[in-house]
């Protein structure tokens, strides 16, 4: 491993899509929502996914330039149409105008269709908890797991996200996907030859297993049975359906279907607490929430209790003193894209 800081990451990867045709602008704007991921530990979602963004770039199948629209509909909504650009691209736009929208108005909803994979949500929430705003924000994705009581693949592991600002403290931060497990920790669990807990995935006849082949070849499980199921197709009505973009088995695969536009949708609901609560008043109810929870008698001595956001502050503060760790094969990548020489990507999900 080696590390890197936040800067020279950013840099690399902001020349990486430069270097393809993608405007500094939102080659910049993309680069800081993947390092933003990678500072928080989510490093799945980080600047590994630089690799394949550009890939795809290459192949035609992106596009570097885009003619995002920004259609405003009322002083509080908007649809953002991404024309195939780089999905953190496309959701920053969303993002800005959703905190632009509610900055004047309270509330805002922003849509975002014909977009691509978007990273991680976590690094949107911590740019609008920066803006002192509340963020609602979700995206639908190709489909990985089955209807409920079905065993046809139809419904995306759609992941939803909020975050709170606090007056000093790292902001509440929730970033979810809908399965118990993802499809990587089980390929990785089959990788090892180990199996895998009841309860992460299903053959293809729809039947629990602990066979992480088997899983591979059915669907992964929802958390929560029914309930994480209905979250999901919420989450897809939301982003998807709403915007009048693609949703369930239109999405398609960065990967499965490499050579085909995805068509992700996101949406972006932001709340401005100045405008309901007034700002100091929110601040001393958050805070006094915060302590509350804090104040837990512990379960386990050596386990303290939680708020959602603390994990990632911790690495947050780490990585921002030491650097972001990275596998020097995936470093040498980077900075290989950053001069232009092509790269392909053989990632799977």
């Amino acid at each position: 491993m080696t590390h890197l800081d936040q800067e020279e990451l950013e840099d690399l990867s902001r020349l990486a899509f430069q270097r393809v045709g993608v405007p500094p602008e939102d080659a910049g704007a993309a680069a800081r929502i993947l390092v933003g991921a990678n500072l928080l530990g989510i490093d799945s979602h980080g600047v590994q996914r630089v690799v394949p963004y550009v890939s795809r770039i290459r192949q035609g199948v992106l596009k570097a330039n885009p003619n995002i629209k920004v259609l405003t509909k009322s002083l509080a909504v908007a649809v953002v149409d991404g024309d195939d650009g780089l999905g953190p691209v496309v959701g920053y736009r969303g993002l800005t105008e959703s905190i632009r929208l509610a900055s004047e108005s309270g509330i805002a909803y922003v849509g975002c269709l014909n977009s691509n994979h978007f990273g991680a949500i976590a690094p949107y929430l911590w740019i609008g908890c920066r803006q002192k705003m509340i963020c609602i924000i979700g995206t639908n994705a190709f489909t990985t797991m089955a209807p409920w009581g079905g065993r046809e693949v139809k419904v995306g592991n759609n992941p939803i996200g909020i975050g709170a600002p606090r007056r000093d403290g790292f902001p509440f931060l929730l970033d979810i996907a809908m399965s118990v497990a993802s499809r990587g920790k089980i390929r990785a669990a089959g990788e090892r030859g180990e199996s895998i807990p009841e309860g992460w995935g299903a053959n293809p006849e729809g039947n629990p297993t602990t066979d992480p082949i088997a899983a591979l070849k059915g669907f992964v499980l929802p958390f929560g049975g029914h309930k994480g199921y209905g979250l999901a197709l919420a989450i897809d009505i939301l982003s998807g359906v709403l915007t009048g973009g693609a949703f369930a088995t239109q999405v398609k695969s960065m990967f499965q279907q490499a050579g085909e536009s995805q068509h992700v949708a996101h949406f972006f609901i932001t709340i401005n607490p100045a405008m309901i609560l007034g700002l100091e008043a929110y601040y001393d109810q958050m805070e006094s929430f915060c302590a509350l929870i804090k104040d837990t008698k512990r379960a386990r001595a050596n386990a303290p209790v939680l708020l959602p956001g603390e994990i990632e502050e911790g690495t947050f503060e780490e990585r921002s003193a030491s650097g972001i760790p990275l596998d020097e094969d995936l470093c040498e990548t980077l900075r290989a894209l950053a001069r232009g020489i092509s790269a392909d990507s053989n990632t799977t999900l």
